[in-house]
């Protein structure tokens, strides 16, 4: 028993190492980058008339990176924005898509690829969230807004993976 768990902690400490020498390493998103995600949100607000929201960004597990809530935005919305954040980094997909798997793109549940799903603990199903992603397709991360209209949120959010595009290249 002792020998088959060794053998199997040695593995686990080999395989970051064969993964980095085969070039499969991929960008961490750090808080430098979720603060212009965030600015960037902000300003599309702004320059839009928007109501105020809230900016949460996770990485790729889901895990807060930086959070930020505008003067006057919905209180309760920043928990709202944190699991759309959550939902398109572990999902890897946008929370509109969950919505259409969920309800059906009409919204009356025909052809919902994935009916019930919208009621899954913590998973948000209704735009607003939108994946971090590499140019390579590699997620590492995710984010959310809330406070404004659906459409309005995701607009936020593209706002803010457009302010650090050119870095994931």
């Amino acid at each position: 028993m002792t020998k088959r768990l060794l053998g199997a902690t040695a593995l686990l400490m080999c395989l970051p190492t064969l993964g980095a020498a085969e070039g499969v390493a991929k960008p961490v998103l750090g808080y430098e980058w979720a603060l212009r995600m965030i600015a960037a949100c902000f300003a599309e607000q702004a320059a839009a008339g928007h109501a105020k929201v809230n900016v949460v960004v996770v990485d790729d597990g889901g895990r807060l990176v930086a959070a930020a809530r505008q003067d006057g935005a919905c209180k309760a919305c920043t928990e709202i924005a944190e699991n759309k954040a959550i939902t398109s980094a572990l999902y890897a997909a946008a929370t509109r898509t969950m919505a259409d798997l969920s309800f059906g793109v009409k919204r009356d549940g025909v052809n919902a690829g994935l009916p019930g799903a919208a009621f899954v603990p913590g998973l948000v199903a209704f735009a607003g969230g939108l994946p971090i992603k590499t140019a390579t397709g590699d997620v590492i991360g995710g984010i959310g807004v809330s406070g404004a209209s659906e459409n309005q949120d995701e607009s936020c959010a593209q706002a803010g993976l457009d302010a650090v595009s050119k870095s994931l290249d």
